[in-house]
Protein backbone atom coordinates (compact mmCIF):
# COMPACT_ATOMS: atom_id res chain seq x y z
CA UNK A 1 0.00 0.00 0.00
CA UNK A 2 1.40 3.36 -1.05
CA UNK A 3 1.03 6.34 1.26
CA UNK A 4 -0.37 8.46 -1.59
CA UNK A 5 -3.04 5.85 -2.24
CA UNK A 6 -4.16 6.08 1.37
CA UNK A 7 -4.28 9.89 1.09
CA UNK A 8 -6.41 9.67 -2.04
CA UNK A 9 -8.79 7.13 -0.54
CA UNK A 10 -9.25 9.14 2.65
CA UNK A 11 -10.01 12.25 0.59
CA UNK A 12 -12.67 10.33 -1.37
CA UNK A 13 -14.18 9.00 1.87
CA UNK A 14 -14.18 12.39 3.60
CA UNK A 15 -15.63 14.34 0.67
CA UNK A 16 -17.97 11.55 -0.53
CA UNK A 17 -16.94 12.42 -4.06
CA UNK A 18 -14.24 11.30 -6.49
CA UNK A 19 -14.54 14.61 -8.33
CA UNK A 20 -14.03 16.79 -5.25
CA UNK A 21 -11.24 14.55 -3.97
CA UNK A 22 -9.45 14.83 -7.32
CA UNK A 23 -9.70 18.65 -7.16
CA UNK A 24 -8.37 18.69 -3.60
CA UNK A 25 -5.44 16.40 -4.48
CA UNK A 26 -4.70 18.22 -7.77
CA UNK A 27 -5.01 15.11 -9.96
CA UNK A 28 -7.59 13.95 -12.50
CA UNK A 29 -10.75 12.08 -11.51
CA UNK A 30 -9.73 9.05 -13.55
CA UNK A 31 -6.31 8.98 -11.84
CA UNK A 32 -7.76 9.05 -8.32
CA UNK A 33 -10.24 6.32 -9.25
CA UNK A 34 -7.39 4.17 -10.56
CA UNK A 35 -5.40 4.73 -7.36
CA UNK A 36 -8.34 3.61 -5.20
CA UNK A 37 -8.73 0.49 -7.34
CA UNK A 38 -4.99 -0.17 -7.02
CA UNK A 39 -5.30 0.16 -3.24
CA UNK A 40 -8.14 -2.36 -3.24
CA UNK A 41 -6.06 -4.77 -5.30
CA UNK A 42 -3.03 -4.36 -3.05
CA UNK A 43 -5.05 -4.94 0.14
CA UNK A 44 -7.18 -7.64 -1.52
CA UNK A 45 -10.40 -6.10 -0.16
CA UNK A 46 -13.30 -4.10 -1.58
CA UNK A 47 -13.34 -0.60 -0.18
CA UNK A 48 -15.98 1.00 -2.39
CA UNK A 49 -19.24 -0.31 -3.83
CA UNK A 50 -19.94 1.54 -7.07
CA UNK A 51 -23.56 2.02 -8.08
CA UNK A 52 -23.64 3.82 -11.42
CA UNK A 53 -22.32 7.34 -10.79
CA UNK A 54 -22.68 7.04 -7.02
CA UNK A 55 -20.84 4.90 -4.50
CA UNK A 56 -20.73 3.95 -0.84
CA UNK A 57 -17.99 2.65 1.40
CA UNK A 58 -18.02 -0.99 2.41
CA UNK A 59 -17.58 -1.83 6.12
CA UNK A 60 -13.91 -2.45 5.36
CA UNK A 61 -13.74 0.90 3.59
CA UNK A 62 -15.33 2.65 6.58
CA UNK A 63 -12.75 1.09 8.89
CA UNK A 64 -9.82 2.02 6.64
CA UNK A 65 -11.12 5.59 6.27
CA UNK A 66 -11.23 5.99 10.06
CA UNK A 67 -7.81 4.43 10.68
CA UNK A 68 -6.39 6.17 7.63
CA UNK A 69 -7.29 9.61 9.01
CA UNK A 70 -5.45 8.76 12.21
CA UNK A 71 -2.41 7.50 10.30
CA UNK A 72 -2.26 10.57 8.04
CA UNK A 73 -2.48 12.83 11.09
CA UNK A 74 0.31 10.94 12.84
CA UNK A 75 2.53 11.10 9.75
CA UNK A 76 1.93 14.86 9.39
CA UNK A 77 2.85 15.37 13.05
CA UNK A 78 5.96 13.21 12.65
CA UNK A 79 7.09 15.19 9.61
CA UNK A 80 6.69 18.40 11.58
CA UNK A 81 8.73 17.01 14.49
CA UNK A 82 11.51 15.63 12.28
CA UNK A 83 11.82 18.87 10.31
CA UNK A 84 13.47 20.49 13.30
CA UNK A 85 16.31 17.93 13.21
CA UNK A 86 17.24 18.21 9.55
CA UNK A 87 19.77 20.42 7.82
CA UNK A 88 16.90 22.23 6.10
CA UNK A 89 14.76 23.93 8.74
CA UNK A 90 10.99 23.66 8.75
CA UNK A 91 9.31 26.51 6.92
CA UNK A 92 5.98 28.24 6.71
CA UNK A 93 5.15 30.37 3.68
CA UNK A 94 2.39 32.91 4.32
CA UNK A 95 0.64 34.97 1.65
CA UNK A 96 -1.61 37.87 2.56
CA UNK A 97 -3.75 40.37 0.67
CA UNK A 98 -1.84 43.52 -0.22
CA UNK A 99 -4.82 45.84 0.35
CA UNK A 100 -5.33 44.87 3.99
CA UNK A 101 -4.02 47.53 6.39
CA UNK A 102 -3.66 45.91 9.79
CA UNK A 103 -1.08 44.62 12.27
CA UNK A 104 -2.53 41.16 12.87
CA UNK A 105 -0.62 39.20 10.22
CA UNK A 106 2.66 40.69 11.47
CA UNK A 107 1.59 39.89 15.02
CA UNK A 108 0.81 36.28 14.13
CA UNK A 109 4.18 35.85 12.41
CA UNK A 110 6.00 37.32 15.42
CA UNK A 111 4.08 35.17 17.93
CA UNK A 112 4.62 32.04 15.87
CA UNK A 113 8.34 32.74 15.52
CA UNK A 114 8.62 32.95 19.32
CA UNK A 115 6.92 29.58 19.67
CA UNK A 116 8.95 27.90 16.94
CA UNK A 117 12.37 29.54 16.53
CA UNK A 118 13.53 26.67 14.28
CA UNK A 119 10.81 27.41 11.70
CA UNK A 120 11.65 29.76 8.83
CA UNK A 121 8.64 31.98 8.12
CA UNK A 122 8.38 33.89 4.85
CA UNK A 123 5.61 36.31 3.85
CA UNK A 124 4.51 37.88 0.59
CA UNK A 125 1.72 40.38 -0.11
CA UNK A 126 -0.12 39.99 -3.42
CA UNK A 127 -3.44 40.67 -5.10
CA UNK A 128 -6.27 38.21 -4.48
CA UNK A 129 -5.75 36.19 -7.66
CA UNK A 130 -1.98 36.41 -7.30
CA UNK A 131 -2.36 34.67 -3.93
CA UNK A 132 -4.78 32.10 -5.34
CA UNK A 133 -2.44 31.22 -8.21
CA UNK A 134 0.47 31.07 -5.77
CA UNK A 135 -1.11 28.56 -3.41
CA UNK A 136 -2.31 26.36 -6.26
CA UNK A 137 1.25 26.37 -7.62
CA UNK A 138 2.72 25.44 -4.24
CA UNK A 139 4.32 28.83 -3.50
CA UNK A 140 2.39 29.30 -0.24
CA UNK A 141 1.29 27.10 2.64
CA UNK A 142 -1.49 29.35 3.93
CA UNK A 143 -3.23 32.54 2.78
CA UNK A 144 -4.93 35.44 4.52
CA UNK A 145 -7.28 36.95 1.96
CA UNK A 146 -10.77 38.18 1.22
CA UNK A 147 -13.55 36.02 -0.14
CA UNK A 148 -14.34 36.64 -3.80
CA UNK A 149 -15.67 33.27 -4.96
CA UNK A 150 -17.63 30.33 -3.60
CA UNK A 151 -15.75 28.55 -0.83
CA UNK A 152 -14.11 25.41 -2.18
CA UNK A 153 -14.45 22.00 -0.52
CA UNK A 154 -10.84 21.39 -1.58
CA UNK A 155 -9.67 24.07 0.87
CA UNK A 156 -9.86 24.69 4.57
CA UNK A 157 -11.75 28.00 4.80
CA UNK A 158 -11.40 29.46 8.29
CA UNK A 159 -13.26 32.74 8.82
CA UNK A 160 -11.01 35.25 10.60
CA UNK A 161 -12.89 38.55 10.69
CA UNK A 162 -15.04 41.05 8.83
CA UNK A 163 -13.12 44.01 7.40
CA UNK A 164 -14.46 47.49 6.65
CA UNK A 165 -13.75 49.16 3.32
CA UNK A 166 -12.14 52.58 2.86
CA UNK A 167 -10.60 54.66 0.12
CA UNK A 168 -7.36 56.51 0.77
CA UNK A 169 -7.08 59.94 -0.87
CA UNK A 170 -4.68 62.88 -0.78
CA UNK A 171 -5.45 65.86 1.42
CA UNK A 172 -5.58 67.79 -1.86
CA UNK A 173 -8.39 65.63 -3.24
CA UNK A 174 -11.89 67.08 -3.53
CA UNK A 175 -13.01 63.95 -1.65
CA UNK A 176 -10.75 64.62 1.35
CA UNK A 177 -13.42 66.27 3.51
CA UNK A 178 -16.20 63.81 2.87
CA UNK A 179 -17.39 61.66 5.77
CA UNK A 180 -18.06 58.79 3.37
CA UNK A 181 -18.21 58.03 -0.35
CA UNK A 182 -20.03 55.57 -2.58
CA UNK A 183 -18.60 53.85 -5.65
CA UNK A 184 -20.81 56.10 -7.80
CA UNK A 185 -19.18 59.19 -6.27
CA UNK A 186 -15.73 57.92 -7.27
CA UNK A 187 -16.38 57.77 -11.00
CA UNK A 188 -14.44 61.00 -11.74
CA UNK A 189 -11.31 59.83 -9.89
CA UNK A 190 -8.79 57.12 -10.81
CA UNK A 191 -8.73 53.90 -8.83
CA UNK A 192 -5.20 52.79 -7.86
CA UNK A 193 -4.79 49.02 -7.64
CA UNK A 194 -1.76 47.06 -6.46
CA UNK A 195 -1.11 44.09 -8.71
CA UNK A 196 1.66 42.35 -10.62
CA UNK A 197 1.57 42.93 -14.40
CA UNK A 198 0.05 39.52 -15.12
CA UNK A 199 -2.77 40.13 -12.58
CA UNK A 200 -3.77 43.64 -13.59
CA UNK A 201 -6.51 42.71 -16.06
CA UNK A 202 -8.08 40.38 -13.48
CA UNK A 203 -8.04 43.06 -10.76
CA UNK A 204 -9.44 45.73 -13.07
CA UNK A 205 -12.23 43.44 -14.31
CA UNK A 206 -13.18 42.47 -10.75
CA UNK A 207 -13.42 46.06 -9.55
CA UNK A 208 -15.24 47.18 -12.68
CA UNK A 209 -17.63 44.25 -13.25
CA UNK A 210 -18.23 42.98 -9.70
CA UNK A 211 -17.69 46.02 -7.48
CA UNK A 212 -19.08 48.43 -10.10
CA UNK A 213 -16.19 50.92 -10.20
CA UNK A 214 -17.00 53.02 -13.29
CA UNK A 215 -13.72 54.95 -13.34
CA UNK A 216 -10.23 54.87 -14.77
CA UNK A 217 -7.63 52.54 -13.26
CA UNK A 218 -3.97 53.02 -12.42
CA UNK A 219 -1.61 50.31 -11.18
CA UNK A 220 1.19 50.13 -8.66
CA UNK A 221 3.66 47.30 -8.11
CA UNK A 222 3.73 47.72 -4.32
CA UNK A 223 1.55 49.20 -1.58
CA UNK A 224 4.30 51.74 -0.83
CA UNK A 225 4.22 52.92 -4.45
CA UNK A 226 0.43 53.15 -4.31
CA UNK A 227 0.58 55.34 -1.19
CA UNK A 228 2.98 57.68 -2.97
CA UNK A 229 0.63 57.86 -5.96
CA UNK A 230 -2.19 58.81 -3.58
CA UNK A 231 0.04 61.45 -1.94
CA UNK A 232 0.59 62.94 -5.39
CA UNK A 233 -3.22 63.13 -5.81
CA UNK A 234 -3.23 60.77 -8.78
CA UNK A 235 -6.24 58.83 -7.53
CA UNK A 236 -7.71 56.84 -4.64
CA UNK A 237 -6.56 53.54 -3.14
CA UNK A 238 -9.14 50.96 -1.90
CA UNK A 239 -8.16 49.51 1.50
CA UNK A 240 -9.65 47.40 4.28
CA UNK A 241 -9.12 47.32 8.04
CA UNK A 242 -10.88 45.78 11.03
CA UNK A 243 -11.86 49.20 12.37
CA UNK A 244 -15.30 50.64 11.70
CA UNK A 245 -14.30 54.31 11.91
CA UNK A 246 -15.03 57.63 10.28
CA UNK A 247 -12.77 59.88 8.23
CA UNK A 248 -9.20 59.85 9.52
CA UNK A 249 -5.66 60.88 8.60
CA UNK A 250 -3.99 64.08 7.57
CA UNK A 251 -1.70 64.00 4.51
CA UNK A 252 -3.38 60.77 3.42
CA UNK A 253 -7.07 60.75 4.28
CA UNK A 254 -8.98 57.51 4.81
CA UNK A 255 -12.67 57.81 3.89
CA UNK A 256 -15.28 55.11 4.64
CA UNK A 257 -16.66 53.42 1.51
CA UNK A 258 -20.45 53.23 1.71
CA UNK A 259 -23.03 51.13 -0.10
CA UNK A 260 -26.07 52.63 -1.81
CA UNK A 261 -27.99 52.58 1.49
CA UNK A 262 -25.28 54.56 3.26
CA UNK A 263 -23.89 51.60 5.24
CA UNK A 264 -20.17 51.00 5.67
CA UNK A 265 -19.16 48.30 3.15
CA UNK A 266 -17.73 45.11 4.62
CA UNK A 267 -15.78 42.11 3.38
CA UNK A 268 -15.03 38.72 4.94
CA UNK A 269 -11.41 37.62 5.38
CA UNK A 270 -10.38 33.98 5.73
CA UNK A 271 -7.35 31.82 6.28
CA UNK A 272 -7.22 29.46 3.28
CA UNK A 273 -5.12 26.39 2.57
CA UNK A 274 -5.57 23.13 0.59
CA UNK A 275 -6.96 20.34 2.77
CA UNK A 276 -4.57 17.86 1.16
CA UNK A 277 -1.58 19.89 2.40
CA UNK A 278 -2.80 20.38 5.98
CA UNK A 279 -0.03 20.07 8.57
CA UNK A 280 0.09 20.76 12.32
CA UNK A 281 2.29 23.76 11.50
CA UNK A 282 -0.37 25.36 9.29
CA UNK A 283 -3.19 24.61 11.73
CA UNK A 284 -1.27 26.11 14.64
CA UNK A 285 -0.51 29.27 12.66
CA UNK A 286 -4.20 29.55 11.76
CA UNK A 287 -5.04 29.21 15.46
CA UNK A 288 -2.67 32.09 16.25
CA UNK A 289 -4.26 34.20 13.52
CA UNK A 290 -7.74 33.46 14.76
CA UNK A 291 -6.73 34.37 18.29
CA UNK A 292 -5.45 37.78 17.17
CA UNK A 293 -8.41 38.50 14.91
CA UNK A 294 -10.98 37.12 17.36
Amino acid sequence: MLFKQLQYFCAVARLHSFTKAAEECFISQSAISQQVKALEADLEVQLVEREGRSFRLTPVGEHLAERGREILGEVAQLRFELAGFGDDPARLRVGYLNRYEGWEVQGAVAAFALRHPHVTITTDARSHDGLYDGIRNGEFDVLVSDRRRELSDAFVNRLLFTAYSYVEVSEGSKLAWRDGVTVEQLRDAACILVAAPDQRDVERDYHRDVLNYACDFLFADTVEQAHMMVAGNRGFLPLETREDAGRSGTVLRRIPLLDAAGNHQRREYYAFWPKARTTPLIEEFADVLQGLFG
